[in-house]
């Protein structure tokens, strides 16, 4: 779109980015999908850390989501309004990510940088879990994205700065065939 505004007036492309980060900050944990080898999806959830324009999970190689990162590098993000707080269950504010994913060595400088910052979000528990061999930490890379505020409220955009933001409208549905 090669304007600031789409059509609505009540719809603002950039205040998008704004609003985003404000949702996100009042979440400590996301739902994440991801895909087994054979294409069979999977959802569950994390505890996790957006910081330097990524987010980080630290999970346990006992869940299917972790060998799933692992194997095929990607990852799906959902952070999702609680069903109490919507005004309707059919248009829940929810915030997605499509990810690409990559383990962080347990020795390397982003370890050394994350796990202070799980601590203090976490708690505790944290220093139970990097003693644990099986916990990886992932840094999820966000390759684009899409955010819904409501009906005919949806939009699509580029990485975690929300770059591109673009309206959905009835153009862009592709029709039933």
């Amino acid at each position: 779109m090669g304007t600031n505004q789409n059509r609505d007036d009540d719809i603002k492309l950039p205040e998008i980015a704004d609003e985003c980060r404000r949702f996100l900050a009042s979440f400590q944990s996301t739902l994440l999908g991801t895909v087994d080898t054979d294409g069979r999806p999977d959802v569950s959830y994390a505890p996790v850390v957006n910081m330097d324009q990524a987010f980080y999970l630290l999970v346990s190689e006992l869940s299917a989501h972790t060998g799933n990162m692992r194997r095929q590098g990607s990852a799906a993000l959902l952070f999702i309004e609680d069903e109490r707080d919507a005004a309707q269950i059919y248009a829940r504010r929810r915030l997605s990510f499509s990810c690409h994913a990559q383990a962080c060595d347990r020795d390397g400088e982003t370890w050394k940088r994350l796990i202070p910052l799980f601590r203090d979000q976490f708690g505790p528990v944290v220093d139970t879990l990097v003693n644990l061999q099986d916990f990886f930490l992932f840094h999820l890379i966000p390759e684009h994205g899409r955010w819904v505020t409501g009906f005919g409220k949806a939009f699509r955009f580029k990485g975690i700065r929300f770059e591109d933001a673009e309206h959905l409208g009835p153009d862009q549905v592709k029709p039933r065939s």
